[in-house]
């Protein structure tokens, strides 16, 4: 499979079909301070790594529910993907982790806001 995401304390793997979607974002750690005389002075600091969503989707509700099941362990993970290799990242759950049917087309969507680490 192209995707693949390991859970880092070894209970297991998941291999969406597809990945239907990767909102990363990396927030500015730059510290701004106001002057007196009206001009700024900032001290720099490298931005956080990547976090956002990632949006998987599985052609089965069994596979579905691995995913977001093993994405309730209390790990890190890795993702790995051939199609998309500049995605790949270890990450932590940070934030939602949902799951989604199109019951007319039998698909399944399992989201997770992450944090790369």
């Amino acid at each position: 499979m192209p995707h693949t995401i390991t859970a880092n304390n070894g209970t297991g793997t998941t291999t969406p079909a597809a990945i239907e979607g990767y909102n990363p974002s990396r927030e500015s750690r730059n510290i701004i301070y106001d002057l007196l005389d009206g001009s700024i002075a900032v001290v720099y600091v490298a931005p956080r790594p990547r976090s956002g969503t990632l949006k998987m989707l599985y052609r089965n509700q069994a596979d579905a529910f691995a995913a977001y099941n093993l994405h309730a362990s209390p790990t890190a993970f890795t993702l790995s993907s051939t199609d998309l290799p500049a995605i790949g990242m270890s990450y932590v759950l940070d934030g939602a982790l949902d799951i989604d049917v199109d019951a007319e087309m039998g698909l399944w969507w399992v989201s997770v806001g992450f944090q790369e680490v």
